[in-house]
């Protein structure tokens, strides 16, 4: 069975002279399959695996044309010395027409080409750091005390600055900060002004010294953006509240009668029942146009690259398209990220956002590696499924998270999981042993990396409030070995393209052994990942006929240090428990 069709899962326009074309066959038998195109001459382009079903097999092939914005093309697919299919426009191995495509400007959705490179980093501005001790708002406890849902530590944005050596060492070329803007809590997702900086945090002075800084220590910052709800101190909600329907502004929530009343129940809409958060009405023009100045304001006045949307998809979507609109005219570049859970096709069709929070990946990282759910083919076969909803630019604008504000530590999350695997005790050194292989996972897949400040150096803690702790800068303290591994991970990733910018090709899955390959192909640049999921060391051979490397190459591991030569087209190497290999050229 060979089958194709012009829609997003099998064809996708990247520029004028560039395309994505993939084939589905049956999962059978081992087989070669090649695109061919016309590009004034006949070409044909080698088709890769890119994602695998229990029935079939998705094949992929990036087509470059020298004739802009059309193609002709067909499928030619072999097993062995068998003769060869071919699939055109009206069936297989008939002699007819082959497929055609034109395509348009707006058929193109591009992500901003920094975000290929970047590894992110997550702060909770109140517990990173406090540099500024003048600003601390009244009752700041002492730094590295219990976490509360109500306490402040202190933490700013000069300090945040202060750290900028400790983001270079660790890697990260990206930050994403929680929100920022004038706010009683120390969260801030109850925004009092959107156009002031918390004074506990700084100003806006602070914000664009900050953001000259990381940039030029060459880094990214995005900003959360929380355009769903404002907090009962905004001061459009106070004005309703003094002057009743007499306010200008009684139309910019959903109020159910006036006066406004709070308690015991809100006679107004607000974000889950909470009512210190009242929901903003983002039909009404007049909070739109509000609310799109701001996105474009703090691109303008403080330079930041870009927005991280809180709860996204409870705001209508047309103010989205308008979002994007008003935030690519303003700075083209920016970064436009969306927090959405499930499944978010809706979202990433280019007329929203960019890229989501990653949680699917999150969710199949925990089942897998920390609580064994599943086979790891399974979570080939489910991370698979993911790439092909999406459009390929956004697979690689999705921010790859596994800790972050809203959950329980990473390593916490693996002592639970683990705590109720048989076999397992769910120690914190056993959680790090196992988190190996999922971080490198994360720092090898398409998408950015994010890393929740702390988890690098072994903080815990459960759901919030105890995933905010303070920031640990007692050196003596971090887990040194974890940190290291997450430096060289990052560090591999900078310096090898393929796992920024390459596609995505499984290459075999072993259940028993509990072991994944899988390869990142850039051009003509290839890196294969090996990823040993289990708890005893394995000696792998990696066939890598076909992968474009003869008998005789000389690959290198660069994670473990191994090295050698391509023998009887397979690299032999031995991978210890619940780690892996990068190996290249």
């Amino acid at each position: 069975m060979l089958y194709h069709r012009q829609t997003p899962r099998f064809l996708q326009p990247l520029a004028p002279d560039r395309l994505i074309l993939r084939l589905k066959t049956r999962r059978s038998k081992k087989q070669r399959c090649w695109v061919v195109y016309e590009d004034k001459s006949l070409k044909t382009a080698p088709m890769y695996p890119y994602a695998f079903t229990p029935h079939y097999i998705y094949y992929q092939a990036e087509v470059k044309v020298s004739r802009p914005w059309q193609v002709y093309y067909y499928f030619r697919c072999q097993r062995g010395d068998n003769p060869p299919k071919y699939l055109l426009a009206e069936g297989i191995n008939k002699e007819n027409r082959p497929f055609f495509y034109r395509w348009t400007p707006e058929a193109i959705f591009s992500v901003p080409d920094w975000i290929y490179d970047a590894v992110f980093y997550q702060i909770f501005p109140d517990r990173f750091y406090n540099a500024d001790p003048s600003n601390d708002p009244p009752g700041t406890e002492p730094w590295g005390g219990e976490p509360t849902r109500s306490n402040f530590f202190g933490g700013d944005l000069e300090g945040i600055r202060a750290k900028i050596p400790y983001l270079q060492f660790l890697g990260v070329n990206a930050i994403w900060l929680n929100p920022i803007f004038s706010s009683p809590s120390n969260h801030r997702y109850d925004t009092r002004d959107y156009l002031e900086i918390d004074p506990a945090l700084g100003d806006k002075t602070s914000l664009r010294q900050l953001t000259e800084s990381l940039h030029a220590a060459g880094m990214r910052l995005i900003l959360d953006g929380v355009f769903n709800h404002t907090g009962t101190e905004f001061w459009a909600f106070r004005d309703v509240v003094a002057r009743g329907e007499d306010s200008p502004y009684r139309d910019w929530y959903y109020f159910h009668g006036f006066p406004v009343q709070t308690e015991p129940i809100p006679n107004y809409a607000c974000w889950w029942n909470i009512p210190s958060l009242p929901k903003l009405k983002a039909t009404n023009p007049e909070v739109r146009r509000y609310l799109l100045e701001v996105g474009a304001y703090w691109l303008r006045e403080a330079g930041t690259d870009g927005w991280r949307l809180d709860v996204p998809n409870e705001i209508e979507p047309s103010f989205w398209r308008e979002f994007r609109a008003k935030i690519k005219g303003t700075k083209p570049d920016a970064y436009i990220v969306g927090e959405i859970w499930r499944d978010a096709r809706f979202w990433l069709q280019g007329r929203y956002f960019d890229g989501v929070m990653n949680y699917l990946f999150r969710d199949l990282v925990l089942a897998y590696f920390a609580c064994r759910r599943f086979k790891l083919s399974t979570l080939d076969f489910l991370l698979g499924l993911i790439r092909l909803r999406y459009p390929e630019p956004s697979n690689f604008a999705l921010l790859n998270l596994l800790g972050s504000h809203d959950t329980a530590r990473i390593i916490t999350a693996f002592q639970e999981g683990l705590a109720a695997v048989p076999g397992h005790m769910g120690s914190y050194a056993e959680a790090v042993e196992h988190l190996r292989p999922a971080l490198i996972l994360q720092m090898t897949y398409p998408g950015a990396p994010l890393i929740y400040y702390g988890d690098e150096v072994g903080m815990t803690g459960g759901p919030d409030p105890g995933c905010r702790r303070t920031m640990v800068w007692d050196t003596d303290s971090w887990d040194v070995p974890l940190l290291n591994f997450y430096r060289r991970l990052i560090s591999i990733r900078h310096r090898l393209a393929p796992l920024r910018r390459g596609l995505f090709q499984p290459l075999a899955v072993n259940d028993l052994e509990e072991v994944y390959l899988y390869a990142r192909r850039l051009d003509k640049e290839l890196a294969i990942i090996a990823i040993n999921a289990s708890d005893n060391p394995r000696v792998l051979e990696i066939e890598v006929d076909g992968l474009g490397w003869q008998d005789g190459e000389g690959w290198r591991d660069v994670l473990g240090g191994a090295w050698g030569n391509v023998e009887g087209g397979r690299i032999v190497l031995e991978v210890g428990p619940n780690y892996g290999a990068i190996i290249c050229r």
